[in-house]
């Protein structure tokens, strides 16, 4: 009987595990081509551990002369920390308003920012260029950081989350004269942890990652983040992969060690933030 329980679980394990190493490959190659010499990096069949490492090619990115690694690390770092600041505290404003809050109009207003969900980031490129180009933000670091503290999934995630708390901690605090400012602050706002650290999580991965945004609104080399960072180096003439891959490998670092600290925090949120409707 133990035999015929184990067997499954085994299978089911080997088989997730073989899914895991294919998801892993385009990573461990990443790692290993950025240790290569330029003419290295396509050889076949692959040397996953190179024989020589050159590490002079981390050297290079870092240093660089014209967009050095370490100044995209810091516009980057910049705009995901005032991102995360605005996002998050207007997200649990506003998911507290719709989940405890009874005011008219509350289902319409929310059903907008469920449909403003649905609405492609790419039809609002032209409108945020011209608004910034008027207002004097355009090739400025705040023309990405302020598109980022209105995002109706944060909202819609933490009234979830806000939804499943109990009630009567409210009214409890209502009671003994707390305002809602209060009651949001130092009652309701410290149990959201988990679902602030996920949202934490993947408001850092989507501003370490944006793309096309830095790419349509910075055009000053100082200013460029991680990503831009990478198209800098892939659509140079020279086109050494190699150091390619080293600027991939130094951008997903972060990423890295993000998940990994915060993980437990991650699939908690995750997992609680729809418990109720």
């Amino acid at each position: 009987m133990e035999a015929k329980k184990i067997l499954p679980k085994a299978i089911r394990t080997l088989i997730i595990g073989v899914i895991a190493v294919l998801f892993l490959l385009p990573l461990l190659w990443m790692i290993s081509a950025s240790f290569k010499a330029p003419l290295e990096v396509f050889e076949y069949p692959i040397k996953w551990i190179p024989e020589i490492f050159h590490f002079e090619n981390y050297v290079q990115v870092w240093t660089d002369e014209v967009i050095p690694f370490w100044r995209l690390y810091g516009n980057s770092l910049f705009i995901v920390f005032f991102s995360l600041l605005g996002q998050l505290l207007f997200a649990s404003l506003a998911a507290y308003a719709f989940a405890k809050l009874d005011f008219k109009g509350k289902n319409v207003i929310f059903i907008g920012f469920l449909a403003a969900m649905m609405i492609p980031t790419q039809a609002t490129i032209i409108p945020r260029y011209m608004l910034f180009r008027t207002i004097g933000l355009y090739d400025n670091l705040w023309a990405i950081i302020f598109p980022t503290w209105f995002d109706a999934t944060a909202i819609f995630m933490l009234r979830q989350f806000y939804l499943g708390l109990p009630d009567d901690l409210v009214e409890a605090a209502r009671i003994d004269g707390a305002s809602h400012a209060r009651i949001w602050g130092q009652v309701m706002f410290p149990l959201t942890k988990p679902a602030v650290v996920s949202l934490a999580i993947l408001g850092f991965i989507a501003s370490w990652n944006e793309y096309l945004s830095p790419l349509i609104f910075l055009t000053d080399k100082r200013l460029y983040t991680v990503a831009l960072g990478i198209r800098f180096y892939f659509a140079d003439e020279a086109q050494e992969y190699n150091i390619t891959m080293a600027a991939a490998a130094s951008a997903v670092i972060p990423i890295l060690i993000l998940f990994l600290v915060c993980q437990k925090y991650f699939i908690e949120g995750i997992a609680t933030s729809g418990m109720k409707e």
